[in-house]
C-alpha cells in the first residue's frame, strides 16, 4: 500500500481506477468542450457572415446622396441573446470608415484607415468570399471576432462591410474546457474515493459495465443505468450521465441550428444546391426542386438532364477558379426562362454552391427597352424628315411661292402636330406605368358619358360618312374613373371610324354580368389580321393596311391597355377581315 505524505493510504485499486475514470472523463470532456468551442465559433462567423450579407443587400450604393452611413450602420447594430451587441463598420473604396456603430460620428475622422494591410479580415476578403479574424480592438479595447465582406468582387469601389461580435477567447477557453475539466476532475476524485472502500472484484464488475455504456455514448448511443450496486460506482454513472444529457442538448440544438438555417435557404427566392466532389447533390431549397419545371434536380444524385448539362460543365471550371458565373436559358412549360447561375466552392469544405437567379422578368425589360427605342426612333424619323425637308425647302425659295409655301406649311403643321401627339401619348403611358395617375372613383351614367364623347369626334365621323350609334340603355351605370373612362373609349371610337368604311357603322352597347360591366365598340371596317390581333396593343404597332390607309402613332391602344389595366379592367378584341372589328371593355363591379 503507498501513503500519501499526511499519512492517509491509497489502494491500488483506487490508484487504478482513478486514473482509468480520469482517462475516461478527460477524453469525453476534450472531445465535447473542443467541439462546443469550435462548432461556436464557426457558427459565430457563418452567422456575421449572414448578417453582413443581409446589410449588403439593403444599404445602398456608396455614392448615394444624402445617405448618413454612420446612422445606417446604427440602426443595422442588434444587440444578441447575451445583450452583445452587433458591432457594424462601413468603409469606402480609400479604405476610410464612413460609418461605425461602436464609434460617434464624430470621431470616424480620426479612425486610422481600414486597409488589408492593417486588417486581416479586409485582406482575405479580397481573395475569397468573405474574411474573419480574431483580436483585440484598437478602438474598445475588447477581443472580437471580425467578418469583412466585399460589397462587390468586381468593384471595389463599392467598398466594405465589416461586422463583429465580442469573442473572449481566454474566457471562451475557461469556460468551455477548464472549468468543465475541473468540475468533472472533481467528480472524478469523488467518486475515486467511495470506489476504493469497495471490494476490488466488484468495483471491476461495475466499472466494468460503466465503461460499457460510457464507449456506446461515445458513439451517439443513448445513455442507459443498469443499476450498480454500488454507490461510489453510481455517482460516477450519473457524472457521465450529465455529461450525455449535455453533449445530446447540444448536439440537438447543432441539429435544430441546422435545420434552421436549412428553413432559411428554403425561404430564400433563389435557387440554392450544394454539390460534393462527384457532382452529387447533397442539398437543394425548395426553389431548386422547382425552378427547372420538369427537368428535375434529384437529392444525392448527379444532374442527368440534358437540358441541364451547362450546369455540370460551369461546376467543372470549378476546379480552375474558386466562383463563376454564367447566363443559362431553358424552356419551362410554353416559355423560355432565363436564369443566372452563380457558382463557387466553399473553403471550408470541397462542395460547391450553385445560386439560381430567374432573370427572366430582366430579359423581358432589356428587350421592350430595345424594341421601344427602336420604335421610337423609327416612328419619329418620318414627321421629323418631312418638317426638315419643307423647311430646307422654303428656305431655298419656296416660300415665294405661294402655292408650294402653304402645301409645306401644311405638312409641317401636320407632322408637328404628330410629333406632339407622340410625345404626349408618350409621356402619359410614362405616367401610367409610374403610378402616378390617381384614380378618382365616381358613379357615371354611362350612355350620357358615351354621348358627350361621340359629341367631341363628331366632325371626324361626319367628314368619314360614319355613323356611331349608342346602344346603352339610359340610366345604366358604372363606378370607375371618369378621366380613364373618356380616354379609353376616345381612342377606341376614334379607332373605329379611322378604319371603317365610306359609310360605315361604329355601334356601341353594354351588358352586366355577375362581376362585370362589358362595353363593347363593333365597327364593320376592314377587320385586322388574326396574326396582328395579339401584338395591337404594343407601342407604336400599327399594321401594314393602318399604315397605308391612315395616320396616328400607334400609341392609342397601348394607352387604352394601360388605363384599363390601372383601374383594374380588362380589355379583348375579335375581328374578321372585311366584317369588322369588336372591342370588349370589361370594368369590375365594385361593392
Amino acid at each position: 500500500m503507498a501513503r500519501s505524505p499526511i499519512g492517509i493510504g491509497f489502494s491500488r485499486t483506487f490508484i487504478l481506477s482513478s486514473l482509468f475514470l480520469f482517462f475516461i472523463i478527460t477524453v469525453v470532456s476534450t472531445i465535447f468542450s473542443t467541439f462546443i468551442y469550435n462548432n461556436s465559433r464557426v457558427q459565430l462567423i457563418q452567422s456575421l457572415y449572414l448578417q453582413a450579407q443581409s446589410i449588403n443587400q439593403s444599404l445602398p450604393q456608396l455614392n448615394t446622396v444624402n445617405v448618413d452611413f454612420d446612422l445606417l450602420a446604427d440602426q443595422y447594430s442588434v444587440a444578441d441573446d447575451n445583450d452583445n451587441k452587433l458591432r457594424v463598420s462601413i468603409i469606402n473604396s480609400d479604405w476610410v470608415v464612413i460609418g461605425d456603430s461602436a464609434i460617434a460620428k464624430s470621431n470616424l475622422s480620426s479612425l486610422d484607415k481600414h486597409s488589408p494591410e492593417t486588417r486581416q479580415e479586409i485582406s482575405n476578403a479580397l481573395s475569397e468570399d468573405y474574411g474573419s479574424a480574431t483580436r483585440k480592438s484598437d478602438t474598445t479595447g475588447r477581443e472580437f471576432i471580425y467578418v469583412a465582406l466585399m460589397r462587390n468582387k468586381d468593384d471595389l469601389a463599392q467598398g466594405v462591410i465589416r461586422v463583429a461580435l465580442p469573442f473572449d477567447v481566454s474566457a471562451s477557453f475557461f469556460n468551455f474546457f477548464v472549468y468543465p475539466f475541473l468540475q468533472i476532475l472533481i467528480l472524478v476524485f469523488a467518486s475515486a474515493t467511495f470506489i476504493s472502500l469497495s471490494v476490488e472484484n466488484n468495483l471491476r464488475r461495475e466499472l466494468s459495465k460503466l465503461y460499457q455504456i460510457t464507449k456506446g455514448t461515445l458513439k451517439g448511443k443513448k445513455f442507459t443505468k443498469k443499476g450498480p450496486a454500488d454507490s461510489q460506482v453510481q455517482n460516477i454513472s450519473n457524472a457521465v450521465e450529465e455529461i450525455s444529457q449535455r453533449l445530446t442538448k447540444e448536439i440537438d440544438n447543432t441539429i435544430n441550428q441546422r435545420a434552421n438555417f436549412n428553413s432559411v435557404l428554403d425561404s430564400v427566392n433563389q435557387g440554392i444546391v450544394i454539390f460534393n466532389k462527384k457532382l452529387k447533390v447533397k442539398f437543394v431549397n425548395d426553389i431548386g426542386l422547382e425552378i427547372f419545371g420538369k427537368h428535375k434536380i434529384f437529392l444525392k444524385e448527379s444532374i442527368t438532364s440534358k437540358k441541364l448539362a451547362p450546369i455540370n460543365k460551369l461546376l467543372r471550371k470549378l476546379s480552375i477558379v474558386n466562383q463563376i458565373e454564367s447566363e443559362f436559358s431553358i424552356d419551362v412549360g410554353k416559355t423560355k426562362r432565363y436564369f443566372l447561375l452563380s457558382a463557387s466552392t466553399i473553403n471550408t469544405s470541397d462542395d460547391l454552391v450553385l445560386v439560381i437567379n430567374d432573370i427572366t422578368s430582366l430579359k423581358t425589360v432589356e428587350e421592350r427597352r430595345k424594341n421601344l427605342i427602336s420604335d421610337i426612333s423609327h416612328e419619329i424619323k418620318t414627321p421629323i424628315s418631312v418638317i426638315r425637308a419643307g423647311a430646307e425647302t422654303l428656305q431655298n425659295g419656296a416660300i415665294k411661292d405661294i402655292n408650294a409655301s402653304e402645301k409645306f406649311l401644311t405638312a409641317i403643321t401636320a407632322n408637328s402636330e404628330r410629333l406632339a401627339e407622340m410625345v404626349n401619348d408618350l409621356l402619359e403611358l410614362e405616367r401610367i406605368e409610374q403610378g402616378q395617375l390617381y384614380q378618382k372613383i365616381e358613379k357615371i351614367n354611362l350612355r350620357q358619358e358615351v354621348n358627350l364623347i361621340i359629341e367631341s369626334i363628331e366632325t371626324l365621323a361626319n367628314d368619314r360618312n360614319v355613323l356611331l350609334l349608342n346602344n346603352i340603355n339610359d340610366g345604366f351605370h358604372i363606378d370607375t374613373d371618369k378621366s380613364a373612362l373618356r380616354n379609353i373609349f376616345l381612342n377606341l371610337l376614334n379607332n373605329a371610324i379611322k378604319y371603317s368604311k365610306e359609310g360605315g357603322l361604329v355601334t356601341i352597347s353594354s351588358k352586366k354580368t355577375v362581376t362585370n360591366t362589358v362595353v363593347s365598340v363593333e365597327d364593320n371596317g376592314y377587320g385586322i389580321e388574326k396574326n396582328n390581333l395579339q401584338r395591337i396593343f404594343d407601342r407604336f404597332y400599327r399594321t401594314p393596311k393602318a399604315r397605308a390607309n391612315t395616320n396616328g402613332s400607334g400609341l392609342g391602344l397601348s394607352l387604352v391597355k394601360q388605363q384599363i389595366n390601372q383601374i383594374g379592367g380588362v380589355v379583348n378584341v375579335k375581328s374578321k377581315i372585311n366584317k369588322g372589328t369588336t372591342f370588349f371593355v370589361s370594368f369590375p363591379i365594385r361593392s
